[in-house]
């Protein structure tokens, strides 16, 4: 028995079929691939009664949720018919399940979709001046394309000094919630993070490790956002500070300290309740001009770090390439609220990308300012 030949006796749209399927799901033997595929082909029969009593006996059994999900999708596209309409909200209820809920939004979209109206994009570079808190409010919902960012590492440098990790964190939080009302529905943000240790207060005491990329995760979600992938990016080993000298030397177990060659791209998608296809056919039938050769076809990405005099810690200009290539369009408008240098910016700008930086620095915002011409606010 193959997953093709249900599908077609599927197909075929009469009572015998119909039984004939729900005969077949009782072998315990069968495969859960192709009990999912019945349950699915049930679902495209016609008799009503038969599959409502089909779902009703079955759905609340113990099985796998890829079956459920089968049932319970039956249930959505049958619902015109108010026996089915109750049975979803029943097994909503008996599983509380995050992809029941998901279903529901999905299929509400697409039966009351409404057409969405085009939001008048940027055509111009844009640095907002100030504390991104603030100074993104002057943008209309919606206006950004993607968001890339590195976000100031906890008390990792003297500009980001922060009374408590705590703190940091809920002011972190409250610039998300922003990047969320600026962001286009189901369009991406980026956050470039990773863990940072501090300094020990004195030679008694230990030193903190914050494993930053992990409690992002918690406020991305409180902010609205998803998770879509982890990008590792790998650096040089001899481009990052030497942790492992000391145990080299002394082969002491427990002392031991790898070299960090990495950190991490948080890849997010803005809540929505369609697929990422509506997005994408905005652009029509527009594609990367790149060769299969060039295509990065893993999550790590191999990129040697850049060194700036007048800022500590910058985007290679690499990184930036890869993230616009892989994750918006040209003529999208793209958003760095940690702009710091505005390396995102000048990039963009080469890409057909227009920008929005925003930054708080007023030595940075000369240098920004200074290469490119901003529309300033």
């Amino acid at each position: 028995m193959t997953i093709e030949f249900i599908k077609k006796t599927g197909k075929i749209k009469n009572i015998d079929n119909l039984l004939y399927l729900i005969q077949l799901y009782t072998d315990e033997t069968i495969s859960i691939e192709i009990k999912r595929e019945i349950v699915s082909s049930i679902g495209r029969q016609n008799d009503l009664d038969i599959i409502y009593d089909f779902i009703k006996n079955n759905v609340f059994k113990k099985n796998y949720m890829e079956v459920i999900y089968q049932m319970y999708r039956t249930t959505l596209y049958k619902s015109s018919d108010k026996r089915f309409k109750l049975l979803a909200q029943d097994i909503c209820v008996y599983y509380d399940n995050e992809v029941l809920y998901k279903m529901t939004k999905y299929y509400n979209y697409k039966k009351n979709k409404i057409k969405s109206t085009l939001v008048n994009k940027l055509s111009k570079p844009l640095l907002l001046c100030g504390d991104n808190k603030k100074s993104l409010k002057k943008l209309d919902k919606e206006t950004i394309n993607l968001i890339f960012t590195s976000p100031p590492y906890y008390n990792a440098r003297e500009y980001s000094d922060y009374s408590s990790y705590k703190g940091y964190l809920n002011e972190m939080k409250k610039t998300l919630m922003e990047c969320y009302r600026v962001l286009e529905t189901g369009r991406f943000i980026i956050i470039n993070i990773s863990p940072v240790i501090t300094k020990r207060p004195g030679r008694e005491f230990e030193s903190t490790r914050y494993p930053i990329h992990f409690d992002f995760h918690k406020i991305l979600e409180e902010a609205g956002f998803y998770f879509v992938d982890e990008i590792i990016w790998i650096k040089p080993e001899p481009s990052v500070p030497n942790r492992i000298g000391g145990f080299i030397q002394t082969k002491k177990p427990l002392a031991y300290k790898p070299n960090c060659i990495t950190e991490s791209l948080l890849v997010y998608r803005k809540t929505s309740n369609f697929l990422l296809d509506e997005n994408i056919k905005k652009y029509q039938n527009m594609s990367l001009d790149i060769t299969d050769n060039d295509i990065e076809r893993s999550n790590c990405w191999y990129i040697t770090p850049k060194s700036n005099k007048d800022h500590p810690a910058v985007f290679p200009e690499q990184l930036c390439e890869k993230v616009l290539t892989y994750y918006s369009y040209p003529g999208d408008v793209v958003l760095d609220p940690f702009a710091g240098s505005g390396t995102l910016g000048k990039v963009s700008i080469m890409m057909n990308r227009t920008p929005v930086l925003c930054e708080q620095n007023n030595k940075y915002i000369d240098q920004i300012n200074k290469e490119n011409k901003y529309d300033i606010r």
